[in-house]
């Protein structure tokens, strides 16, 4: 699926930029989940452990690429994630679903641990 797509069927929030970028460009800028630092091989078993984030995560490299390294937009690209994986969560576990309550609180943590991460190690990243 193209990874626009997927962001829009989410209705995921991103900057116009994001939408006016080509699909083979953010397929360039998309490296699953994790820093590029990381090995191939951590960030596979990372990407996979959150999944069903994939649309935050393909908007979060987004801002990364463009980091205009400054503190305010730093944590509006991280804010946004957040944001952006809760819309994911509310879509594919919805709270009214109470079967589904189990499975939400843990992508809840899995989505709160990714933000956490990114808010307390991403600057360097984010400066490069």
């Amino acid at each position: 699926m193209d990874l626009k797509i997927l962001c829009k069927n989410y209705g995921l929030n991103a900057v116009p930029k994001f939408w006016e970028t080509s699909e083979l460009r953010l397929r360039e800028i998309y490296n699953g989940a994790g820093p590029d630092w990381l090995p191939d091989w951590g960030r596979k078993i990372l990407t996979s452990f959150l999944k069903i984030f994939k649309g935050a995560f393909v908007i979060h490299d987004f801002d990364y690429e463009r980091s205009d390294k400054s503190l305010p937009n730093f944590n509006a690209a991280n804010d946004r994630m957040l944001s952006n994986m809760m819309k994911i969560l509310d879509k594919d576990y919805p709270f009214s679903s109470i079967l589904k309550w189990p499975a939400r609180a843990r992508w809840w943590v899995r989505a709160k641990a990714a933000y956490k991460a990114c808010e307390k190690f991403g600057w360097p990243t984010w400066l490069n």
